[in-house]
């Protein structure tokens, strides 16, 4: 490998978002759009980072009916798995392992959802949980696993709803539209309130653990 393109291939790894493009990548191929999705970033961001990345070959790009999908090469691969070809320089992961538990929607909302029904029948059945010691057990194990915010935002709606829809059906209260927007807009504003700043603060320790090359 050439002393050129060896240095431009560790300033590109080295940046953080085109590394998380590359990790993206490295699970399915992707639209742009759904690239910028999965790292949190703007769509213009992210095309400039690829238009890098394609002409380092470490990323290509094929046409799909009407759109384009991007895929990570063999050669990025190497890279990535510290399979570094003609050199002994390595390069080490930039995100701790626990960091890719954060990928999948579907399971962050099922495990809010579970959170919130264990907690109502705790609460209701057995012994009274204060609503603030629940949103905080709620943003330390859901905030983590959220790197985009309308993804964390998207979970708590979810929980709100539980909370005020569970009561009229298995303790029989009658309540009215007003109650149950009252229940909600509580619910709603408690767990907003504690499982934000643990998810910006859990964001910013993932981002201190990340290691440049």
């Amino acid at each position: 490998m050439e002393g050129e393109e060896l240095r431009e291939i560790l300033d590109a790894l080295s940046e953080r978002t085109r590394y998380s493009i590359l990790e993206a990548l490295s699970q399915k191929p992707m639209t742009g759009d759904e690239i910028a999705e999965s790292v949190n970033r703007s769509r213009s961001t992210v095309e400039s980072h690829l238009s890098l990345l394609l002409r380092l070959g470490l990323i290509s790009r094929r046409r799909d009916d009407k759109r384009y999908l991007y895929e990570i090469t063999p050669k990025a691969e190497a890279w990535l798995n510290q399979e570094v070809p003609k050199t002994d320089i390595t390069i080490e992961k930039k995100y701790p392992k626990f960091g890719r538990l954060s990928s999948s929607l579907p399971l962050t909302l099922t495990l809010a959802m579970a959170m919130t029904m264990m907690y109502f029948f705790i609460n209701s059945f057995f012994i009274p949980v204060p609503l603030w010691l629940f949103s905080l057990l709620f943003g330390l194990l859901i905030a983590p696993l959220c790197p985009i915010l309308r993804r964390l935002l998207l979970s708590i709606l979810s929980s709100a709803l539980i909370l005020s829809i569970l009561p009229p059906l298995f303790i029989f209260q009658s309540n009215s539209l007003l109650e149950f927007f009252l229940s909600f807009l509580v619910s709603l504003s408690l767990i907003a309130a504690i499982s934000l700043p643990l998810w910006y603060v859990s964001r910013l320790l993932m981002n201190r653990a990340r290691i440049r090359v």
